[in-house]
């Protein structure tokens, strides 16, 4: 620590285990519109996977190739993957 320098701390941290470290849901008044415009973002993605469920089969229903069912399935993976990242980045966004 030599030729460091020195930083003024105003206040004390709380210790690591006290209970004072984690946010209640009470405890700050933007949590409860954080909680609700998440849960609004989860319900849209339910949406979209429920569209996706209820519409590969009935596109799948319409090709009678055995390999577009091939395809499909690969592709419903990707729309999968897709989804939760774009879920993930939107609730982390609302956080913010």
């Amino acid at each position: 620590m030599s030729g460091g320098r020195r930083v003024v701390v105003t206040r004390r941290p709380p210790p690591v285990g006290s209970r004072g470290t984690t946010l209640l849901a009470g405890d700050s008044p933007g949590v409860p519109a954080i909680v609700g415009l998440q849960l609004r973002q989860a319900l849209r993605t339910v949406g979209a996977v429920a569209g996706l469920l209820l519409g590969v089969p009935v596109l799948a229903a319409w090709v009678p190739d055995p390999w577009a069912w091939v395809a499909m399935s690969l592709a419903v993976q990707g729309v999968w993957v897709g989804l939760s990242l774009l879920h993930l980045r939107w609730a982390e966004r609302l956080e913010r």
